[in-house]
């Protein structure tokens, strides 16, 4: 793991702390990291959504099932008058497919609107908005002043929100941080996303079936982005700003693939073209990360060759854990 010698931990530690989405993937990481830096933290959760990533913390972090689509009950609302800093990764449409676009929408921008005046009333030290690099459109080293275009309604949402807190920084004095982290991959990131399903079915040895691979990504560790949520939660230079979570370096899907092969050390083929693209296909995707250089102190230091050994010793160890294995 990378070292950061100037990171949040100690800033951080006794403070509670408000994690939304905290049983997703970027999320569940990140619940666990806190706890790590001796921070209360308190959760909300989808009702009725599986939390097995954080199963094993349910006797250490406050959870709320809490539809953000909604006014957030007041007796939760209370029970938060003592936390700090909220990080607000909830979202709905993530998997674009199986979500509904009003709940989208309603998830995504009036669930932000409604933590953003719980910020308010309780007083938070920070609020962390975590954006979207879809948000920007096509393109390389995107920086965080190009004027957005994003391609489908999950963006587009999630452009909204930010910008609805940005106001609140700019109008009420809310200490408001907004990132956007680039392709996020790591432990407990889904199965349908490309790496955990290269890495299962290569562990079924299976050969993979995909598309062309001709997009290009910006793949930045898990590990790495969650050094970055540390120093937004406590560095003052932060606030008010947009910072790209990124690694500025674009690779192709099929060198991704490639890669990701070679380390594993298996037999199994890469089926490309075997998949048709999606409609709204992003061809190319990287991010400008120097103001998060500037601002935060912060870079993606983990290699992906590296950040793929780590990602497929965890699959390897703990596949089972994923509800369909079961």
């Amino acid at each position: 793991m990378p070292s950061y010698p100037e990171n949040g931990e100690s800033a951080l530690r006794g403070k509670k702390v408000l994690v939304t989405g905290g049983n997703g993937f970027i999320g569940a990481n990140l619940v666990r990291r806190l706890i790590q830096c001796g921070c209360q933290v308190t959760a909300f959760v989808r009702p009725g959504s599986d939390c097995w990533r954080i199963q094993d913390l349910l006797d250490v972090v406050e959870l709320y099932p809490v539809d953000l689509g909604g006014e957030i009950p007041g007796n939760v609302s209370c029970a938060l008058h003592d936390v700090r800093i909220i990080y607000h990764l909830g979202a709905a449409g993530v998997h674009q497919a199986t979500e509904d676009l009003s709940t989208m929408v309603k998830v995504n921008v009036m669930g932000t609107f409604h933590l953003l005046r719980l910020a308010q009333k309780i007083k938070v030290e920070r609020f962390i908005y975590c954006g979207s690099c879809f948000e920007y459109g096509p393109g390389n080293l995107l920086k965080e002043d190009r004027l957005p275009s994003p391609v489908n309604e999950y963006a587009a949402s999630k452009l909204s929100a930010g910008i609805l807190a940005e106001t609140f920084y700019r109008q009420y004095g809310l200490s408001v941080v907004y990132l956007r982290p680039f392709t996020v991959y790591g432990p407990y990131e889904g199965l349908q996303r490309l790496i955990p399903f290269g890495i299962c079915r290569m562990l079924e040895g299976k050969d993979l079936e995909l598309t062309g691979g001709e997009q290009t990504r910006d793949m930045v560790f898990v590990e790495d982005v969650l050094e970055a949520f540390l120093l937004a939660g406590v560095r003052p230079q932060a606030v008010g700003q947009i910072i790209n979570l990124a690694s500025g370096n674009e690779m192709s899907v099929k060198d991704i693939v490639r890669t990701l092969i070679e380390v594993m050390g298996v037999s199994s083929k890469p089926l490309f073209g075997a998949r048709p693209y999606r409609n709204s296909e992003v061809w190319a995707l990287s991010g400008d990360p120097s103001n998060a250089k500037k601002v935060l102190g912060w870079t993606a230091r983990t290699d992906l060759r590296q950040g793929l050994h780590e990602t497929i010793q965890w699959f390897t160890e703990n596949r089972s854990r994923y509800p369909v294995y079961r």
